[in-house]
């Protein structure tokens, strides 16, 4: 993956709370090691602070540019994927994931409204109902496709 591809995908996870900073400081001290003509980006990246999420954000903007790929996105629903199935993340926490990833990350039309509607059908659905069990469940089998 292309060093703009893998900075899109940094910056994105960073931004909806998949990652830690810490992660893509070690990205880019491999980077780093690795490649001698990297860009000036990287030293900076691999220098800030890793709780400074906003100046690597920014880091990683010079890197990659503005717009998260398809390959992107799905490297997303993956990590929300893994997160959920090992009970790093609660469902509640992970429906507001995905809220944010349609508000945030540049995501196709047909994802936008999938996750629509895999939202609007939780939503609807009184609590610990029969029907809420069954759009939490479409919501967890949904994303067993990114695993």
């Amino acid at each position: 993956m292309a060093y703009a591809e893998q900075a899109s995908f940094y910056r994105a996870a960073l931004l909806l709370g998949l990652i830690r900073g810490d992660r893509a400081i070690a990205w880019a001290d491999e980077v780093l090691a690795g490649d001698s003509s990297a860009p000036a980006a990287f030293a900076e990246l691999a220098t800030t602070e890793p709780d400074d999420l906003t100046a690597m954000r920014e880091r990683l903007f010079e890197i990659g540019g503005g717009k998260e790929s398809a390959t992107v996105v799905l490297r997303l629903l993956g990590l929300v994927q893994t997160d959920l199935a090992s009970g790093r993340r609660s469902f509640a926490d992970t429906m507001t994931i995905l809220k944010q990833l349609r508000a945030f990350v540049a995501v196709g039309p047909d994802l936008n409204e999938q996750v629509k509607s895999l939202g609007v059908g939780v939503a609807i659905a009184k609590p610990d109902s029969p029907e809420r069990a069954a759009a939490e469940q479409c919501v967890r089998d949904w994303l067993l496709q990114y695993a």
